[in-house]
Formats: structure tokens, C-alpha cells, sequence
């Protein structure tokens, strides 16, 4: 089978937890040719290196000059319809209703039709104006009011959002499925090839479109920040209702899929899998009471706390944490592992692992904490919690107290130790395994492409809609239009 591998930004040139998942899946399922896509904001080097299965590599950049149509009747033509399909998709997205999902699918879908030949669909749309009317009047009907946006915010966020649209004029690629690797502007890439050619997809969401690089652009922002999570929210509620299928890697993503509105029947988990021979069960652990650290910076004060606490019980106690951190004064007894080759390296020098918050959506320095043999420790996030079940001790997140009552209770007990690295061992070579995950993907990809082989009605669209446009008070009401809308719609129309 032809499958195209959507992502945003990561595989196959970052380095990052999806993209090793991604080059795992790729390698795996060599029976299948993967055809990669990847969204890009710049000039980027692969890192990944070449597979066989992986005959192409197109990237989808969003930023730079836009591609605009040539001037005369049909830039006029194109901007006339983008602007209606701009002001449905605004619309849309501010409406929690299903007229208002109604209304953002359309949107997408014109914007799709006009992005067919490569131009950008929002070339001289005033998205700025359009998106400051849309939420005033949306702020006004609201059951919940919405956080208030300056002009500014306006413009900032109609910066990114003209960015991420550009997706949308992506060709569709010549395969039988699109896989959508974490969602967001993936998605773009995947609803235009089903519209415009009729190739189905399946989405595999790694984390919450909260954590969207979209979303980390608007910086500390709160009105632009609110707007671009208004549109990743209704794109990811139209991303799962057009899908074939829905592949969650962990429980806590499928619940976010059905809270979503997924249809359940299409919702599978398949956990991310290693290869075990990569993690054989490491040698008996030390007989010094050392723990191995894993987190974000951020949490380094709570750790700190929760190690003092520690060492007033076992003075004898240290702990390294994974990596090179800032120069930062560190109680006795702690200290940095440095660069190493793999984490295991670390984890073969300690009694206990303990870790916390870091890659909670796809755990793999627990998964590989929880194959090489060794007791762990980690917070109550929903990934890391889910995926240790009773192999481990969970602690609530930020509590050094409980933190350090846990590292003591397993410093001072040897059997408790080996009982939880035995039973985590055998819960990791269950649920974990490369095997598993692959076939799971497997029987996926069948299924998806035999749901989704008839395409969706109407899909062949002309560029741009023939014949006048049709009045907006048609498709929204035209009582949720405002004056000063209608001022700008008309000067358009002249």
C-alpha cells in the first residue's frame, strides 16, 4: 500500500520523540511504501536517514511570500470567494453548535477548492477585520464570554492563521491513505487530498492540540493564544469527524478523541512499541542508594526540595538527573549524568529511576525504564500513570513530600524493588513492543482504506466556484452580521 506520512515540522529532520516513532513505524512496516509530507516553517536537513520503503519527501512550507493568483478578474474572483469562505470559517470556529461546525467545514472546504492550483486561498483576504467582527459578534451571543482581543491581537493572530491555511494547497499526494502523525496543520494536508481526490486518512494524535506549535507562537499572548486555540479546536473536531479511523497511542488520547466528538466505533489504542532486544533487562542495580532522574527544567526546584527531604532520612542518598542542566547550585549528593549514549546507561548505574512530566504522551524513558528491570517512581500524569499501571509507585505531580516518601520506602526495601522492576518488565514486554504496535498499525491501514475507498460526494471542485458568490446572510444569517462587515464585504463586491 502507497501511504503518505503527515507531520508538522518534526520527521524526518528533528530529532524529537515522533520522529523517532515515526522512523519506527516506517522501518517496520517495509511492506507498505511511506510517502512523507512534512509541514515546514524553514530550510531544513533530513537527520532521519533514508529508508527503502521511502521512495519521496515533500516538504509543505508555510511561510515566505504566498503564491497569489494573477492580477485581473480572477485575483478579484478569488478574493471575493476566499473572503466569503474566510468569514464561514470565523464563524465556524467561535460557534460551538453544530451549525457552527457546519459552517467551519464549509469554509475549509472552499478555501481546499481555491488552494487546488497551488495558490495561497487566503491571498488578499482582510482575515484581520474578518476576525475581529466574527469574535465581537460571537462574544456577544456567548454563553461563556470570550477573552477580549485587541487590533493587534487581530493582526497577530491573522498572521499565523494565513500561514497555517497555506497547508491546505498542498497536492495530494498519489497514494491509498494519508496517516496523520499529531494532528494540527497534518490535518490541513489531509482534509484537502480527501476533499479534492478522495484519499481517506487516519490520525494518530501523540498529544493535545493545547501543546500545538501553532499554539506556542502566539507566546505570551492571551488574545492571540485564545483565537489559534478556537481553531485548532474546531480543526480537530472536524479533523476526527472526517477520518477513516482514529489510532490513540495511550488511553488518555482516546478519551481526548471521544471528548471530541469521534465516533467511538473508529477509536482504536495502539501503545508505542520498542524493540526489546534494544532493552535487555540491565545487571542487578548497585548496592548505594542512587536514583536516576528524568524531567523538565522546570521542575528542578521541586526536585531539589523533594531531594533534601530525601537526605534527612538516607544521608547516604544521591541522585543524578539525565542530561546537562544550567550552572545552578545543587544540594550535596546531586548532580548531572552529562551527555550519554542512551538513557539506559544511566539507569544501569541506579536502584531506583524516577521519572517525571517528560514526554507524557509517548513515555518512552519510562517504557525503557520499565524493560530494563529497574524500580521506578513516577508523577500522576495522565501518559506516565496510564502507562505503568501497578508496575511502579505514582506520586501526585509537584508534592516533594510524597516524592521523597516513595524514594525512601524503595531505597530501603530490596524486595519491593525487584517485585515492581519484575512486574513493569513484564507489563512493558506486553503492552510496549515494537511487534505489537506495528501489527496493530497493520490492521489500521487495512481497515481505513476499505472505509474510506469511496470518495466523499463532490469532491472534484473548481478552483474557484463559478458564477457570483452567494450572499453571506445565506449561510450565517443576516443577523450575525454586523454593519461594519457588511461595509467591507461590499467594497469587495464593487
Amino acid at each position: 500500500m502507497r501511504v503518505a506520512l503527515i507531520n508538522e515540522g518534526g520527521y524526518p529532520y528533528r530529532v524529537a520523540t515522533a520522529g523517532t516513532w515515526c522512523h519506527r513505524l516506517v522501518a517496520g512496516l517495509d511492506e507498505h511504501d511511506f510517502h512523507l509530507v512534512t509541514i515546514v516553517d524553514a530550510t531544513l536537513r533530513r537527520t532521519y536517514p533514508v529508508l527503502t520503503n521511502n521512495p519521496s519527501l515533500t516538504p509543505v512550507p508555510v511561510t515566505g511570500r504566498p503564491i497569489a493568483p494573477e492580477k485581473g478578474p480572477a485575483r478579484t474572483q478569488h478574493r471575493r470567494a476566499a473572503t466569503h469562505a474566510t468569514v464561514l470559517m470565523c464563524r465556524g470556529m467561535l460557534d460551538d453548535s453544530p451549525h457552527g461546525a457546519a459552517m467551519f467545514r464549509a469554509g475549509l472546504r472552499r478555501l481546499a477548492a481555491l488552494a487546488a492550483d497551488g495558490t495561497h486561498p487566503q491571498a488578499g483576504v482582510p482575515l484581520a477585520d474578518v476576525l475581529l467582527d466574527a469574535w465581537r459578534a460571537a462574544g456577544g451571543a456567548a454563553r461563556t464570554p470570550l477573552v477580549r482581543i485587541n487590533v493587534a491581537e487581530a493582526e497577530a493572530a491573522a498572521r499565523l492563521l494565513e500561514n497555517a491555511t497555506r497547508a491546505l494547497s498542498a497536492p495530494p499526494p498519489d497514494v491509498e491513505l494519508c496517516h496523520v502523525v499529531d494532528g494540527g496543520l497534518a490535518t490541513l494536508v489531509a482534509l484537502g487530498a480527501r476533499w479534492r481526490a478522495g484519499i481517506p486518512y487516519l490520525i494518530t494524535e501523540h498529544d493535545a492540540y493545547l501543546h500545538a506549535p501553532l499554539v506556542g507562537r502566539a507566546g505570551s499572548r492571551a488574545g492571540v493564544r485564545a483565537v489559534l486555540l478556537r481553531f485548532l479546536r474546531a480543526l480537530t473536531r472536524l479533523g476526527y469527524a472526517e477520518a477513516a479511523a482514529v489510532v490513540a497511542p495511550s488511553e488518555r488520547m482516546r478519551r481526548w478523541a471521544l471528548h471530541h466528538g469521534a465516533p467511538r466505533e473508529l477509536v482504536r489504542v495502539v501503545p508505542p512499541g520498542v524493540d526489546p532486544q534494544d532493552h535487555p533487562r540491565l545487571g542487578d542495580p548497585p548496592d548505594h542508594p542512587l536514583i536516576a532522574w528524568v524531567g523538565p527544567p522546570e521542575e528542578l526546584p521541586m526536585l531539589r526540595q523533594a531531594f533534601r527531604l530525601l537526605r534527612e532520612r538516607l544521608p547516604d542518598a544521591r541522585l543524578v538527573v539525565l542530561g546537562s542542566g544550567p550552572p545552578v547550585p545543587l544540594p550535596d549528593g546531586m548532580g548531572w549524568s552529562g551527555p550519554v549514549p542512551t538513557r539506559t546507561t544511566v539507569y544501569a548505574g541506579a536502584c531506583v529511576v524516577a521519572i517525571s512530566g517528560a514526554d507524557e504522551a509517548m513515555p518512552y524513558p519510562l517504557i525503557e525504564a520499565m524493560f530494563s528491570g529497574r524500580a521506578t517512581v513516577c508523577t500522576e500524569h495522565g501518559g506516565l500513570s496510564a502507562a505503568v499501571g501497578i508496575a511502579a509507585m505514582v506520586v501526585p505531580p509537584a508534592d516533594p513530600d510524597r516524592l521523597a516518601g516513595a524514594w525512601v520506602r524503595l531505597l530501603s526495601d530490596r524486595q519491593l524493588r525487584d517485585e515492581l522492576a519484575a512486574t513493569a518488565r513484564r507489563r512493558a514486554r506486553t503492552l510496549f513492543s515494537l511487534g505489537a504496535m506495528l501489527d496493530g498499525f497493520r490492521g489500521a491501514y487495512t481497515e481505513a482504506a476499505a472505509a474510506g475507498a469511496e470518495p466523499a460526494t463532490g469532491v472534484a471542485q473548481p478552483a474557484v466556484p463559478a458564477g457570483p458568490v452567494p450572499a453571506l446572510e445565506e449561510t450565517i444569517g443576516h443577523d450575525m452580521m454586523s454593519p461594519r462587515w457588511r461595509r467591507v464585504l461590499a467594497e469587495f463586491a464593487r
